[in-house]
């Protein structure tokens, strides 16, 4: 399939939720910012930003439509195709308030060439609250979501760790200048190889040479292995699996996996798409436990009716 072909048939559009009848919201998101810097790891700065607390003038004409971002609906990644008001990424850059020009990136197909550029879930609540106001206002946006798990291991302290609440006290990290030995927090975000903990499909030898696309003679070798801190539901109508926040000594069975390289740990993200995050874990297998990574699910779990 084409390059904009595919696109166009990956378009999707934003999504807006009416919240309470608070009226003092923009007040009480100062609360949701501490929140958001001690669960994630953000500066103060980089939370404001990211919950899109600004008040754009479509909000602003329009009260009771509020746009509410949940952590995973930020962080998402989209490629917006230029054109109309948006034509260039100077342009993209304004309506979304960005602080750098985003990086184009061209394509072609037998329908012409375009360029795109990418933009997070925020940038894109911004674009179209921004094309709203113009006059070209029946101009539609094409966002493509880039499905993929997000990956951002801190590199001063232990966010996101399985089954550990980065907000408490005992997992804050210490100040460097109190401290006469560098501190370790685990797997580094470009540490390779890297090993993996999977539940679910990736825990299946066939599934991982199709993935990775492995030549015949290279037969990934999967150990029996349990992660510490998890536990497992369900989601999509108890469709798919998911590994979640368990109590400190809880244990999931599965598979452990060395990946070798950060093109291989792409292949794994895309696959297992936007509804999981990468997280740092602790691995038992062969009777040893060693620092490693997973799939974490982000989104609703199923609930008893």
């Amino acid at each position: 399939m084409d390059l904009l072909d595919e696109l166009e048939h990956l378009a999707v559009s934003a999504t807006y939720e009416e919240p309470g009848a608070d009226e003092n919201v923009y007040d009480q998101s100062q609360g949701r910012i501490k929140m958001w810097q001690g669960q994630f790891d953000y500066t103060y700065e980089e939370a404001v930003a990211l919950i899109g607390i600004t008040k754009s003038s479509k909000r602003a004409s329009n009260p009771a439509l509020q746009a509410v971002l949940s952590p995973a609906q930020a962080r998402a990644v989209y490629l917006l195709q230029l054109g109309g008001p948006i034509s260039t990424v100077t342009k993209v850059q304004m309506a979304a308030n960005l602080p750098n020009i985003p990086e184009p990136y061209y394509g072609s197909s037998d329908n012409g060439d375009s360029i795109f550029c990418k933009v997070d879930g925020r940038a894109k609540m911004d674009i179209e609250s921004w094309l709203s106001t113009q006059k070209e206002s029946l101009f539609k946006a094409l966002f493509v979501p880039i499905g993929k798990a997000y990956k951002e291991l801190s590199s001063h302290s232990i966010y996101p760790t399985l089954g550990k609440d980065t907000t408490l006290p005992q997992f804050r990290p210490t100040d460097p200048h109190l401290l006469s030995i560098t501190p370790y927090f685990g797997q580094e975000q470009y540490q390779y190889p890297v090993w993996y903990f999977f539940y679910g499909t990736l825990a299946s030898i066939e599934k991982l040479c199709s993935l990775l696309s492995l030549p015949e003679n290279s037969i990934p070798i999967l150990h029996s292995a349990s992660v510490i801190g998890g536990r497992m539901e369900t989601w999509g109508k108890r469709k798919y699996k998911a590994l979640i926040d368990g109590q400190d000594k809880a244990r999931v069975k599965g598979s452990a996996y060395q990946v070798i390289s950060e093109e291989h740990e792409n292949m794994l993200r895309k696959y297992e798409t936007e509804a999981y995050e990468v997280v740092r874990c602790l691995i038992e297998m062969d009777g040893i436990t060693i620092q490693g990574c997973t799939f974490r699910f982000v989104g609703e779990i199923d609930r008893d009716l």
